[in-house]
């Protein structure tokens, strides 16, 4: 059985582009929700996400459920689902104010005091109002993606009939001209957003020294470049490359019984050592073990998806040796403001992930 867990930051809504490559390889895909038991958006489900849903192999963690302030907070993550446009735009302008500045981190209540202006919530504590503010910040993240899948669903309908009139006049043209290229239908995610949005996450992931329910995987290069900066800066050493998987990835429809047996399966050391690292928090302490399980597992890869496939994405494996996760990502993403390893765990390494295309 495929123990292995990948655990998605820090986007917390699933995409099938992405959910569709980790599943060749995790036996679990895992995402963050800021709210306990929140239902799953629809507006961005596919038939391939349910159905890895369905058969446990996409899930949801909440780090820190709300409890008695669980409707409190619904009710207004519904205002923000509802007026999605102005809370971003509010968001933008928070962003060019700087609130995202390394080494200037943002006052308790200077998101709270913009968004939630006139809301029935009693100051607390300084550390209450942190989270609540990283779950307003993850909530404005899926309003984000929500809307930028639909934008893009829609400028794919555009060039798609654009496709077809070109085709239309270069068959009645003598001397055929060449069809437009395409924009790219997903743009990266602005800097100063995406920093807000690995800030939040960090905050919940690892509040009250918990760690991550299975091994870190972003989309993000400028998240692992952030990892790998402030590493260098702190730990005085470089991040090692620890792998390289070139996952084949077939569409979605074909994937049906793939999404029942993954490439995974098939490569028990690769699997142990991911299973292994996913259990201990995206930890490792790299041994002479785990080198030889990477190697034979890595081997084991390569026979088993020797075959051509319809596209292909890579996993870069990244380990940060004597970091544990939870202080990479406070250093990195939080300012320092998150939960502090004890002195034994500084033997242990933070392993995260990079998904790419090729």
């Amino acid at each position: 059985m495929n123990n292995s867990i990948a655990c998605v930051f820090p986007e917390t809504l699933p995409a099938e582009r992405f959910l569709l490559p980790l599943v060749q390889v995790f036996g679990q895909v895992v995402h963050m929700q800021a709210i306990e038991n929140a239902p799953p958006e629809q507006r961005t489900a596919t038939a391939f996400t349910e159905r890895c849903r369905r058969q446990g192999r996409l899930g949801a963690f909440t780090p820190v459920p709300l409890g008695e302030q669980r409707e409190r907070f619904l009710a207004l993550a519904q205002d923000i689902r509802r007026c999605g446009d102005t809370y971003i735009s509010q968001l933008s302008m928070a962003t060019l104010a700087g609130l995202g500045r390394r080494g200037n981190p943002e006052q308790p209540h200077a998101i709270l005091a913009d968004l939630l202006r006139g809301a029935d919530i009693r100051e607390q504590e300084q550390a209450e109002l942190m989270l609540w503010q990283s779950r307003l910040m993850l909530e404005l993240g899926e309003a984000y993606d929500i809307q930028q899948a639909e934008l893009n669903e829609a400028l794919r309908t555009i060039a798609r009939r654009q496709d077809s009139l070109f085709a239309e006049l270069c068959e009645e043209e003598e001397h055929p001209f060449a069809l437009p290229t395409a924009g790219q239908d997903d743009g990266p995610e602005t800097d100063t957003i995406l920093r807000h949005r690995l800030k939040a996450w960090t905050r919940l992931c690892f509040h009250g020294r918990r760690s991550a329910p299975g091994l870190l995987v972003s989309r993000h290069r400028t998240a692992i470049d952030l990892l790998q900066e402030i590493y260098e800066k702190r730990w005085r050493q470089s991040a090692r490359l620890l792998a390289e998987i070139a996952i084949p990835v077939p569409d979605a429809d074909r994937e049906a019984a793939g999404a029942d047996e993954p490439s995974g399966r098939r490569c028990p050391d690769l699997d142990r050592l991911l299973a292994e690292i996913a259990a201990h928090g995206s930890g490792l302490k790299c041994s002479t073990e785990h080198e030889q399980l990477l190697r034979a597992g890595l081997e084991q890869w390569a026979r088993v998806t020797a075959e051509p496939a319809a596209a292909s994405v890579v996993l870069e494996l990244y380990l940060f040796p004597r970091a544990p996760a939870a202080r990479l990502f406070s250093e990195s993403f939080a300012d320092g403001d998150s939960g502090r390893p004890d002195g034994d765990e500084e033997d242990v390494g933070c392993v995260a992930g990079l998904l790419k295309t090729v």
